[in-house]
Order: C-alpha cells, then sequence, then structure tokens
C-alpha cells in the first residue's frame, strides 16, 4: 500500500513500447518509501531505475535546498532582530555611563574642594566664625536629579 491509500498497482502506469511517458509522477516518485520504490522498478531496464532513482534524488535534494534558504531567510531575520536590540541596549549603557561620568565629575569637584578646605583648616586653624546660615544651590542634572552643594 502506498503513503496515500491508494494501492501499488494504481500508481504504476503501463508503459507501452516506444513511449516516453514516466512511471511516476514527481509527487508520486517522491512520496514513496525506498520499499514502494523498488516494487514499482521491478522488471525495469537498469538504466530506467538508475534514471528514476537519479530523478527521485534531485527532487529531494530541491526539497532540501528549499528548506535550507528558508530556515536561512528566517535566520539572517532572527539575527538582524537580535542585532537591533544589542544595539538599543549599547546606546541606553552608553547613555548611563555619560550621566554617571557627568555625575563622579560632580562629586570629584566637590571631594577636591572638601579636601582644600581641609587643608586650610589643617594649616589655619578652624575658621573663628563659623556661618551660621548656609546656602544649598539645587542644580538639575541631565538625569532630573537634584544635585545639592
Amino acid at each position: 500500500m502506498a503513503a496515500d491509500g491508494l494501492s501499488s498497482k494504481a500508481l504504476k502506469v503501463k508503459r507501452e513500447l516506444g513511449e516516453n511517458t514516466p512511471l511516476l509522477s514527481d509527487e508520486e516518485l517522491m512520496g514513496l518509501s525506498v520499499r514502494e520504490l523498488n516494487h514499482h522498478l521491478r522488471g525495469l531496464s537498469k538504466e530506467e531505475v538508475a534514471r528514476l532513482k537519479q530523478r527521485r534524488r534531485t527532487l529531494k535534494n530541491r526539497g532540501y535546498a528549499a528548506s535550507c534558504r528558508v530556515k536561512r531567510v528566517c535566520q539572517k531575520e532572527e539575527l538582524q532582530k537580535q542585532k537591533m536590540e544589542l544595539e538599543w541596549e549599547v546606546d541606553k549603557l552608553a547613555r548611563e555611563n555619560a550621566a554617571m561620568r557627568l555625575e563622579l565629575d560632580t562629586l570629584r569637584g566637590k571631594y577636591e574642594a572638601l579636601q582644600g578646605f581641609a587643608r586650610t583648616v589643617a594649616t589655619h586653624g578652624p575658621p573663628a566664625k563659623v556661618a551660621t546660615a548656609s546656602v544649598i544651590t539645587i542644580v538639575k542634572s541631565g538625569t532630573n536629579q537634584a544635585a545639592y552643594s
């Protein structure tokens, strides 16, 4: 029995002398198992058997090549999507890095000012009069966080 339920005799096309019609259609040739194909090829010349088997191999290779092309296209699209996501991530991290560098520079400036003040206090002693009022300056940074000085 063939895979589609038809008897193997129904698939076989009789061949008249001198007629050059194929024994099996391409779909039938590809759909048959090796056992069914060999059953259909009984009684044919070696050349005809070789020709049909080569035709089957060619058709199967075409199918494999087509599926590989589809797989390659899908893989390429997936890799392009991943590339875009990674580029977005790199941009985001670069922005975060720039904001952190700005904050680091601000903190470094404050640290150096405090060190200078500490050196002044160490060499000249504490100031005679400490200011009773202090001024707080609020500066908005690019990340909408307030920096106090």
